[in-house]
């Protein structure tokens, strides 16, 4: 009778392969309640995500004394990624059962991404639009990444001793943790959007129940905000990063209601210089929502979840309420991922970032434990395995 609330389950370890940086987590499920095992971060040599020959030898080691310190349990792993190693888009093809589905997402994604077939894990997900009546195709999301690259992603964890089991995407990732409380079939009527904004881009997603239901990637980076700020106030890209790092972590602080507060005209200044950018940003996300309306004739989101290193960039939320008419949030309504971010700080015993920074990590964590469709495996690595170990 007890095993509801006694009985666990622990994920596998979530990698998660950023543009500057690989963000590990493994989580254990206690009722509905998450807890840390493990947490560990590992700075890659270029802020591209790309690795020489030597660079990824040296990775290795990296992550095999990560492993050891971090407190983690197995070597099963879920890996994703950097975005730009993942082809998306959203097509239009007939209906037609799973399997021939998938054969003809890849074919498709072939043409499209001028990739062979051969040379490529692809996967097609439906994504429930309802079209225009009597219109015998359905909307799919096409995901691929070549084999050569997830065999460059994955050589160093191999080496580094850990077992992938799996490579998903980090879009994917952040959709099952936002979507813990909706896993019933009935839940399609909570429609959400989630804004990631990363380093190296941003993507928006629209969620009903735990079912990805829209997704597009958006060129606004948190590299181009850095950009805008050493232009703007001439100064190296460095000290720019700097700057808007002091302002995220402010934000950060201010969400967690801790009282700081920016310098008033550096803040003014910094704003100037990435206003026009977020604009731009701001501008997509409408005419994403606004397709989303015409597309699914349905329910609008209810609220934009804002996720991603750069999502806490001031102003960004009041600017996207603001326009979109629809109230915006950096967590979900349990606070897990703020609650996560305490124990990654007590685990790696230093300040970790903003809570959202790791939130891939932890949907990657996840994957696995809830029998759902959220699950289904996007990419594989049967086929690079081999070839990587």
């Amino acid at each position: 009778m007890f095993g509801g609330r006694l009985s666990f389950s622990i994920g596998s370890l979530g990698i998660d392969w950023g543009s500057n940086a690989i963000r590990m987590l493994q989580l254990r499920q206690q009722g509905l309640d998450l807890h840390v095992v493990g947490a560990a971060e590992v700075q890659l040599p270029n802020d591209d995500g790309s690795l020489t020959a030597e660079e990824s030898t040296t990775l290795a080691d990296r992550l095999r004394v990560a492993i050891a310190s971090g407190g983690f349990t197995g070597r099963r792993c879920v890996v994703s990624v950097p975005r730009h190693d993942v082809f998306v888009q959203s097509v239009r093809l007939p209906k037609m059962p799973d399997h021939e589905l998938q054969e003809a997402a890849a074919w498709e994604a072939a043409q499209r991404f001028d990739i062979d077939r051969a040379a490529m894990e692809v996967v097609g997900l439906r994504t429930g639009a309802s079209l225009q009546s009597g219109d015998s195709r359905e909307e799919v999301l096409l995901v691929a990444a070549s084999h050569a690259v997830l065999h460059a992603r994955l050589k160093p964890i191999l080496d580094a001793g850990l077992r992938p089991v799996a490579v998903d995407t980090d879009f994917a990732a952040l959709a099952r943790v936002f979507s813990r409380q909706y896993r019933r079939e009935g839940d399609t009527h909570h429609v959400r959007a989630v804004l990631d904004v990363g380093r190296a881009g941003s993507t928006l997603m629209i969620l009903r129940g735990n079912q990805i239901s829209f997704c597009k990637r958006i060129d606004t980076s948190g590299r181009k905000f850095d950009e805008a700020v050493a232009d703007h106030l001439q100064m190296d890209q460095a000290a720019a990063t700097e700057l808007r790092r002091v302002r995220i972590s402010q934000k950060d602080a201010v969400i967690r209601e801790e009282n700081t507060k920016a310098e008033s005209s550096t803040d003014r200044a910094v704003f100037d210089a990435v206003r026009p950018l977020i604009g731009e940003l701001v501008k997509e996300v409408t005419l994403c929502l606004r397709y989303y309306g015409v597309t699914f004739r349905g329910r609008p989101p209810e609220k934009i979840l804002v996720a991603g290193g750069d999502g806490l960039e001031p102003n960004l939320g009041e600017m996207l309420s603001s326009a979109c008419k629809i109230p915006v949030a950096f967590d979900d309504d349990d606070g897990t991922l703020q609650s996560l971010n305490r124990e990654v700080q007590e685990t790696m015993h230093r300040t970790s970032g903003p809570s959202a920074c790791w939130a891939s990590a932890a949907g990657l964590s996840l994957r696995g434990l809830y029998n759902s469709k959220s699950d289904e495996r996007l990419l594989t690595t049967r086929s690079v395995r081999g070839e990587a170990a």
